[in-house]
C-alpha cells in the first residue's frame, strides 16, 4: 500500500518543498541509525547528501570518478561484500540506469538482514538529460522493488495539483526562453505549486499512490531487508578471481 507524504516536514509547495519534504524524511530515518552504522549512498552525484544527518560511517559512490565520491562503481556491480551495509540510498538514480531492477537486486545483496533501503525516483518530471530512461508510478516502483523487498512502502511527495503547478511553471519558463518573451517569471511563480500543495492536502485522492487520474512529483520507497541468518561479512571490497 502506498502512503501519502504531504505533511509539514518542510515549507510549502515548491519543487524545493516536495524534495525538501522527501529529504527531511530520509534524514529522520538516518538519524535513528546507531552510531557506527554503515550508510552507502549509491549514485550520489556531485553532493554527499545526508552525510550530516547521522553519526554513521558514510560511503558515497557514483559511476563517475567525482571528487566527492569514495570510489567509482557501476551501481549494479558494487565492490562491497554481501550483507555488510546497514542502510543503502539510491536517490534519483534508477531513472538513469538501463537496468534498474539489477540495481535494486544489488542493493538487496549488500544490505544486512534488517538493513534499510531508501530509493527515490521522479514521477511527473520532464526528462532532464540524455541518460534519463524511466518514469514510475507509485505502484510501478513498488512492483519493481517487490522481488527484493517485499515489505516496502511508497510515499508520494508532491501530489497531483502540486505536480501540475510545477509543470506549468517549468514549461512556461521554456516557452519564455524559446519565444523570447519579456516577462521574466511565470505569473504567480511559486504560487502555483503552493496552491497545488494546499489542494493536495485538502483532497482525499490527489496524493494517493493507488488512485487513477493522479500525478506525483517524486516517490520514495522505504523497506528493510528480509531477516535471515547470515554470517557477518568482511568489510573489505570484493575481488574477482583470476
Amino acid at each position: 500500500m502506498s502512503q501519502q507524504a504531504n505533511g509539514d516536514r518542510s515549507g510549502g509547495g515548491t519543487k524545493k518543498g516536495a524534495g525538501g519534504r522527501r529529504d527531511a524524511l530520509i534524514d529522520e530515518h538516518l538519524g535513528r541509525l546507531p552510531e557506527g552504522a554503515l550508510v552507502l549512498n549509491v549514485g550520489c552525484g556531485v553532493v554527499r547528501r545526508f552525510e550530516a544527518a547521522c553519526s554513521c560511517r558514510y560511503v558515497a559512490t557514483d559511476l563517475r570518478p567525482l571528487p566527492n565520491v569514495d570510489f567509482a562503481s557501476d551501481a549494479a556491480n558494487l565492490p562491497i561484500p554481501d550483507h555488510s551495509v546497514d542502510a543503502a540510498l539510491a536517490i534519483e538514480l534508477l531513472e538513469h540506469v538501463p537496468r534498474p531492477w539489477a540495481v535494486v537486486e544489488e542493493l538487496a545483496r549488500v544490505l544486512k538482514p534488517g538493513g534499510m533501503v531508501m530509493i527515490s525516483v521522479p514521477s511527473a518530471v520532464p526528462r532532464h538529460d540524455e541518460h534519463d530512461y524511466w518514469r514510475y508510478t507509485a505502484e510501478g516502483l513498488r512492483q519493481l522493488c517487490a522481488p527484493a523487498f517485499a515489505n516496502g512502502e511508497v510515499e508520494v511527495f508532491g501530489g497531483t495539483f502540486e505536480a501540475l503547478g510545477y509543470l506549468a511553471e517549468y514549461y512556461f519558463s521554456l516557452a519564455r526562453h524559446g519565444l523570447k518573451l519579456r516577462s521574466r517569471r511565470f505569473p504567480g511563480t511559486g504560487r502555483s505549486t503552493s496552491l497545488g500543495f494546499w489542494l493536495d492536502r485538502h483532497t482525499s485522492w490527489s496524493s494517493s499512490g493507488t488512485a487513477v487520474h493522479t500525478l506525483a512529483f517524486d516517490l520514495l520507497f522505504v523497506a528493510t531487508a528480509g531477516d535471515m541468518a547470515i554470517p557477518s561479512a568482511d568489510l573489505s571490497p570484493r575481488t574477482t578471481a583470476t
